[in-house]
């Protein structure tokens, strides 16, 4: 009887440690299947340079990031990529020193010595960025002009010999057009073309055959001129007092119409008629004054020599 309790106790051994071994190596395969089964996740991918907005830093150091809109003479105008129907923002343009566009083209606003220099991917100022007034007569050469239309009251320009004798009648005022381009931060650079008419007249007597000569001259004028514009305050003044002075070619022609009667015999008249044409070398010497309304908008007053001694105008600049 011992011997049987013996025999069984020593089969519920065996089979607990048979049970152990197989329920390990069930677990370690388990194990194995799910580590070999696991799935890793992808590396980390570099996000690229300002993909998708343009980058602007500012002067002071700050970034901004955004969509630029327009650059502008004055203003910077961007809108914010996280609202994409959002407003439009803008800075002015003195305030950025370079602008990182999502293309990878780099465009410098203000690079001076008073902007500011990347070291290291932080952005110094090299010294304080001083304010900075809206100078209305600072434009870039060839790339912002002023194109402008003028009257020209009071005859200066003529070719009539012994002017003085004659008497001046209505004619049609001097029109002149005209084109400048900023040369330095005062100086501007211009070419005009006029026109005009003149009308004169005047009465002539000879006792010795008893005549009288009634003379009417006709004189159309053109002039092309090239010429500087000096501007002589350098504020930022909207009035702003100008010298201007320059040579070019000039051209007369005269229409004459001679009526001879005969004082003793009102019947008889003899009409003559001649012309002349000449062309040579013009000065214009003027000084004035030009008020700009706006921007893009200026009128001025000047005097001097020229086709007309007065001139009134209006300018247009033109981005």
């Amino acid at each position: 009887m011992n011997k049987k309790k013996y025999r069984i106790k020593k089969i519920k051994k065996t089979f607990f440690r048979l049970a152990i071994v197989v329920i390990s190596f069930i677990a370690c395969n388990a194990y194995g299947q799910s580590d070999s089964q696991r799935v890793m996740p992808p590396p980390p991918h570099a996000i690229p340079q300002n993909a998708g907005f343009d980058v602007i830093v500012k002067l002071n150091g700050d970034i901004v990031y955004g969509l630029v809109k327009k650059v502008g003479a004055q203003y910077i105008s961007y809108q914010r990529t996280d609202i994409p129907d959002g407003p439009i923002y803008v800075i002015p343009r003195n305030e950025v020193y370079v602008i990182s566009y999502r293309n990878q083209v780099t465009d410098y606003i203000n690079s001076d010595d008073t902007t500011s220099v990347p070291v290291n991917g932080k952005y110094y100022l090299k010294k304080a960025p001083q304010i900075r007034h809206i100078n209305y007569k600072e434009n870039d050469l060839f790339k912002n002009g002023t194109a402008y239309i003028q009257l020209g009251f009071i005859r200066s320009f003529s070719k009539v010999n012994d002017i003085k004798s004659y008497t001046s009648s209505a004619s049609f005022p001097v029109i002149s057009f005209g084109y400048e381009v900023n040369y330095k931060s005062n100086l501007k650079l211009g070419a005009q073309i006029g026109f005009g008419s003149h009308k004169f007249s005047t009465q002539q007597f000879s006792s010795y055959d008893s005549t009288k000569n009634d003379i009417a001259l006709k004189e159309n004028i053109f002039a092309l001129y090239v010429y500087g514009k000096y501007y002589v305050s350098k504020s930022a003044s909207r009035l702003q007092p100008y010298i201007k002075g320059g040579l070019g070619i000039t051209s007369s022609n005269i229409i004459s119409n001679n009526t001879i009667s005969f004082t003793n015999d009102n019947s008889q008249e003899i009409l003559v008629k001649s012309g002349s044409r000449s062309t040579g070398i013009g000065i214009i010497a003027q000084i004035g004054g030009e008020y700009f309304v706006s921007k893009q908008l200026q009128v001025y007053l000047d005097a001097g020599v020229g086709l007309s001694v007065i001139n009134a105008g209006v300018a247009f600049s033109i981005e």
